[in-house]
């Protein structure tokens, strides 16, 4: 028998929860790496690469090629194992309530915890020098500057979290230095963080050793450094670099593939370079979004004014700007 109140709940919780469930996810304990929107196991049914959360409609919305497509209460279910009443109550803590009834909320808001934890983490590194964790990392990628962007700090032991496969609840199983990165949105403010974690100049042996603070970056990149009329654009921030010293343009990283094409850039940039990952031997993501990338850009251009947009691709599969960057310098320094 249906009961109107708990419809009518139920009904506000959704409106209040749309558009945000990337972020009431990963604040429930649904993993970074299965919002990431790229191909992957199925949550509910397994497989290797079915299912895909994309969160199209803003309801966090998911589609597996096995059991089909759902939304945010079902893949919260699926990966906490809650019940769906369970689920509804801990939606309803993250958004908050209109309903007249007592409502005990969290503190305060989950994105309000995020960025106050990103300006803690942010004020507790510092501006990468010489010699630092991160310079080494960087130095053995054959990524070294003399002057690193303001964007990026070393942090000295940032706690790495893993997920109790008992409880659910993440805890800290180690310390590790990280090179942080500043990710900031369309108006210049910090929206979150990109945390590398480093050991002995290399990246940490960890499942996750690059992870964002916090999901739902929606357009926002890493602004390495500042373009006039010209800007380079890369995946990851590694990739960024090695364009900036291959070509002298300023860089952005988009973070990922997903990210790429929702990227917010000044309509002040008139020519705009793309540096593609070459997925060809996975998904072709890197291409896809770099195109389309560069195809919003140019149906842009009644905002923008005429642009010249160009999508640049690594000629070995399985490879990205970095990757060509590195192998150049190896061989660089082998001639005598």
């Amino acid at each position: 028998m249906n009961n109107p109140e708990y419809e009518a709940r139920i009904e506000d919780v959704k409106r209040r929860a749309h558009g945000r469930w990337t972020d009431i996810l990963g604040s429930l304990g649904v993993g970074e790496h299965i919002l990431k929107k790229r191909n992957q196991p199925c949550p509910l049914c397994g497989g290797t690469d079915r299912f895909q959360y994309t969160d199209k409609f803003g309801e966090g919305n998911y589609h597996c090629r096995a059991c089909g497509a759902g939304g945010g209460f079902k893949l919260l279910q699926a990966v906490t194992g809650l019940d769906f009443n369970t689920a509804l109550k801990e939606v309803e803590r993250v958004v908050g309530t209109s309903r007249s009834v007592p409502h005990v909320a969290s503190p305060e808001p989950s994105a309000e915890r995020m960025k106050a934890l990103a300006k803690r983490l942010w004020e507790e590194a510092t501006p990468v020098t010489p010699g630092d964790e991160v310079d080494r990392y960087l130095s053995r990628r054959r990524l070294a500057l003399a002057h690193y962007p303001k964007v990026l700090r070393l942090h000295p032991a940032l706690g790495y979290y893993e997920k109790d496969p008992t409880s659910g609840k993440s805890r800290k199983v180690a310390e590790y230095a990280a090179m942080l990165a500043c990710i900031q949105g369309a108006d210049g403010h910090a929206v979150t963080l990109h945390r590398t974690y480093l050991k002995d100049g290399r990246k940490a042996n960890v499942s996750e050793a690059k992870k964002v603070l916090s999901s739902g970056i929606n357009g926002a990149s890493v602004r390495l450094f500042e373009p006039e009329h010209e800007l380079a654009i890369a995946e990851g921030i590694e990739t960024a670099m090695a364009v900036h010293l291959a070509t002298g343009k300023p860089v952005w990283a988009g973070l990922n593939a997903g990210n790429l094409e929702k990227l917010w850039l000044p309509d002040s940039v008139q020519s705009i370079c793309i540096y593609a990952d070459n997925d060809a031997q996975a998904d072709f993501d890197g291409q896809m979004f770099a195109f389309a990338l560069a195809r919003r850009l140019k149906k842009q251009e009644h905002q923008s004014g005429p642009r010249q947009v160009r999508v640049l691709l690594p000629k070995t599969p399985g490879t990205d700007w970095a990757d060509v960057w590195l192998a150049k310098a190896e061989h660089a320094s082998r001639i005598p």
